[in-house]
């Protein structure tokens, strides 16, 4: 990894974002704590970040919401979202506003490692998404994705 990655780790649950934290610092990404969607947008805004890792259900403004606001305020950083329980709805909803990915928890951090990976070298398409079956990811299903 030439460059140290800055993320932005949101939850509203204090013990997840600490632990999400240790890991990506351990790996030797830079990451940095907001436990809700407003301060997510608040520190999108005066921070470059090269990747929001955010829970979708939060009190207040929601994941997909301050997905939608990140964007307008950072259209080129990516937003991953992660949920133990989100709809349908709320997946489609991600992806229609630009979520690089939506991910299920409890959290399988390969695919997260791959896509920091390729940050910076070129586009990226990512197909990974909630409804990947948890067996699949017990096994170690490799992350799907493109690099176009």
């Amino acid at each position: 990894m030439s460059k140290k990655l800055k993320v932005l780790v949101v939850d509203d649950e204090l013990r997840m974002v600490k632990t999400i934290c240790d890991i990506l610092l351990f790996k030797g990404y830079e990451a940095l704590p907001a436990y809700s969607g407003e301060e997510a947008v608040q520190m999108v805004k005066g921070n470059d970040f090269d990747c929001v890792l955010m829970d979708i259900k939060m009190p207040g403004i929601d994941g997909v919401k301050a997905l939608k606001m990140i964007k307008g305020a950072s259209p080129d950083t990516p937003v991953v979202l992660m949920s133990a329980n989100a709809t349908a709805e709320q997946v489609a909803e991600a992806k229609l506003h630009g979520a690089a990915a939506v991910l299920g928890k409890p959290i399988d951090f390969q695919p997260i490692f791959s896509f920091f990976s390729l940050l910076g070298k070129e586009e990226i398409v990512l197909i990974e998404d909630i409804s990947r079956s948890k067996s699949n990811a017990l096994q170690g299903e490799p992350f799907n994705c493109e690099v176009v």
